[in-house]
């Protein structure tokens, strides 16, 4: 059997949005969600995490295969770079490499998180139009970065912890991470904690898996 995963165009939560304010009640929910691509889960396109820019193209992780895409609607996904193995990988709670968040900078510098359960490999990883990928902060090994968002006003990035249940924050020129913030609503209970992120409005948001 062919097995394939969907790059979908959804849009549920404009929806709930629109009731909000008077202003967002005068946006019409998007709808007519439809599938623009189809990537092949034998062939390890599993996606996980996706970032679009100003033209519509996006760029996505394909979690275990260790790579970052570009997807054109209706297009193949063209490989713009594949992360290193680990010697052996011991990632917790996957106990294989992953790449999980993913963010795009203004001047297309893509960074995205890579947990290897490895000293080595851990961290933020960033790739330059036609570079190559480079991990610009070290993460702890024991712990899982996951989510990840861009603040394009003060040239920094959030990361989630999954394992670790923390927020970090790093500098797009690299750096030391510092926890930026903890506490129990972003711990996990019996998996995974923190783990989606995005700015919005000056705030930042995560979601907590368990």
């Amino acid at each position: 059997m062919h097995l394939r995963a969907s790059l979908t165009t959804l849009a549920a939560a404009t929806a709930l949005l629109a009731c909000a304010t008077t202003a967002t009640a005068q946006i019409p929910p998007v709808s007519t969600p439809r599938i623009v691509n189809h990537f092949d889960l034998a062939a390890s396109q599993q996606p996980e995490n996706i970032t679009v820019d100003h033209t519509g193209t996006a760029y996505l992780t394909f979690s275990f295969a260790r790579q970052i895409v570009r997807v054109v609607p209706g297009g193949r996904a063209h490989v713009l770079a594949t992360l290193p193995a680990p010697a052996k990988a011991s990632t917790p709670n996957l106990g294989k490499a992953f790449v999980g968040g993913i963010a795009r900078a203004d001047d297309g510098t893509l960074y995205v998180t890579y947990a290897t359960g490895t000293a080595d490999l851990t961290g933020v990883w960033a790739v330059h139009p036609g570079g190559r990928p480079h991990r610009i902060a070290a993460l702890p090994a024991d712990g899982l970065p996951n989510g990840l968002a861009l603040d394009r006003r003060t040239s920094r990035l959030y990361v989630t912890d999954s394992v670790h249940g923390v927020v970090y924050r790093v500098a797009v020129r690299g750096g030391k991470a510092v926890v930026w913030a903890k506490g129990e609503a972003l711990q996990p209970s019996t998996f995974a904690g923190a783990n989606g992120i995005k700015l919005h409005h000056g705030a930042v948001w995560a979601t907590n898996l368990d």
